[in-house]
């Protein structure tokens, strides 16, 4: 059975064994037919559930993930019993996930990361190479707050 742990992706960059140079054919060698497939900007892009795996001239560049906030956190429901996900932090989604929680996440499980400002909210780039985005869900006059909006990494 394949495995993807979130906890050893957000740590090292492993993500079930894949890695740089494979192409659209050797993804789906590993992890069967697509939910879907599409092109944007250029890329090609296969989608497995609440990832993405994104391809430029047949060559993988980047594992992506923004529907996690929406569904479920699999591969699609047909790979179930062939591929188990060990969810980590992502366990209760799709709730909101808020900065607050996963830097604490991170720190316990001492993951180093360096936090950024951007227009659209925070950025938190792992040790690992794995970037977390963060959007801001504040109200007018309340405090500032962030929750989880994507993860991804550029190989």
């Amino acid at each position: 059975m394949l495995k993807i742990d979130i906890l050893k992706f957000f740590r090292s960059g492993e993500f079930a064994g894949v890695e740089s140079g494979l192409s659209c054919a050797q993804i789906v060698a590993i992890f069967g037919p697509a939910d879907a497939s599409f092109k944007s900007a250029g890329a090609e892009i296969l989608r497995y559930g609440a990832f993405e795996f994104h391809f430029f001239r047949d060559e993988i560049f980047m594992i992506f993930s923004d529907h996690f906030r929406s569904e479920p956190l699999d591969l699609g429901g047909a790979r179930a019993g062939q591929i188990e996900i060990e969810p980590w932090i992502l366990s209760g989604c799709p709730a909101p996930i808020d900065l607050a929680a996963v830097k604490s996440a991170l720190n316990r499980e001492r993951i180093e990361y360096r936090e950024r400002a951007t227009d659209e909210g925070l950025e938190l780039s792992l040790s690992s190479g794995v970037m977390l985005a963060f959007e801001s869900f504040s109200r007018l006059g309340e405090p500032r707050s962030y929750e989880l909006a994507a993860f991804w990494i550029k190989f």
